[in-house]
C-alpha cells in the first residue's frame, strides 16, 4: 500500500483509493464543488513527489471530500460490508489529515515509501517554524495571492468542516433508523 507522509507524520494512505475513484465520472459529477476534482487529482493526490498547499485550502478539500462520502455513503458502499468499512476507514484518515493539517500555515505532503519519506525530510528541514511561516502568509502579497484564489484551490475551512459534520450527522441519522427499521422487520422468537 501506498503511504502518506504529511508534514512529519505517517498515514497508511488509505486515503489513495479515492485517487481511483476520481477516474470514475459518476463519482466526479458528486463533488461538492465542481473544480474539487482538480485540486483532489492535481493537488492532493499530486504524482509530484512532493506536494503542497495552505493548510486551510487543504482542509476545505480534505472536509468536503469527507462530507461527499458520508452523503454518498449508501451508493458508494452498496449492500458490500466490506467496502463500507474500505470508506469508512477512507473517511477517518482524510479528517485526521485535514484535522493535522490545522497545526500548520503551510504543509507538504508526499505518497509512497521510504525513500519518499527522506525526500519530504530534505523538504521540511530548510522550512521556517509555523510561526514564521505564518507571519510569512500575512504579508500584503500573500493576502492578495490568497484573495485571488482560483476556483480549484476554494479555501473556507470552517464552511467545510461545518459541512462535514452536518453530512456526518445525517449518515448517522440514516444508520440508526436503518438499524431501528431492521429491528422492527426481523421475525420475533
Amino acid at each position: 500500500m501506498t503511504k502518506l507522509y504529511f508534514m512529519d507524520r505517517e498515514f497508511s494512505g488509505h486515503c489513495w483509493a479515492v485517487s481511483d475513484m476520481l477516474e470514475d465520472a459518476e463519482f466526479c459529477k458528486s463533488l461538492i464543488f465542481e473544480d474539487s476534482w482538480y485540486f483532489l487529482h492535481y493537488r492532493f493526490f499530486g504524482r509530484d513527489c512532493v506536494c503542497s498547499e495552505t493548510s486551510a485550502a487543504l482542509q476545505t478539500h480534505l472536509y468536503n471530500l469527507a462530507a461527499v462520502l458520508y452523503r454518498d455513503f449508501e451508493k458508494l458502499a452498496g449492500d458490500d460490508h466490506s467496502r463500507a468499512e474500505k470508506i469508512q476507514t477512507i473517511v477517518t484518515e482524510l479528517v485526521e489529515i485535514a484535522e493535522y493539517s490545522s497545526l500548520f500555515p503551510v504543509c507538504l505532503w508526499a505518497y509512497g515509501d521510504e525513500t519518499t519519506r527522506e525526500f519530504l525530510t530534505e523538504w521540511l528541514a530548510p522550512l521556517p517554524s509555523p510561526e514564521q511561516m505564518a507571519h510569512v502568509l500575512k504579508l500584503p502579497h500573500m493576502t492578495q495571492h490568497e484573495l485571488e484564489r482560483i476556483p480549484y484551490r476554494y479555501s473556507q475551512p470552517k464552511a467545510s468542516l461545518k459541512r462535514y459534520r452536518n453530512e456526518l450527522a445525517d449518515f448517522n441519522r440514516r444508520r440508526k433508523l436503518a438499524a431501528k427499521n431492521d429491528q422492527r422487520t426481523k421475525p420475533t422468537a
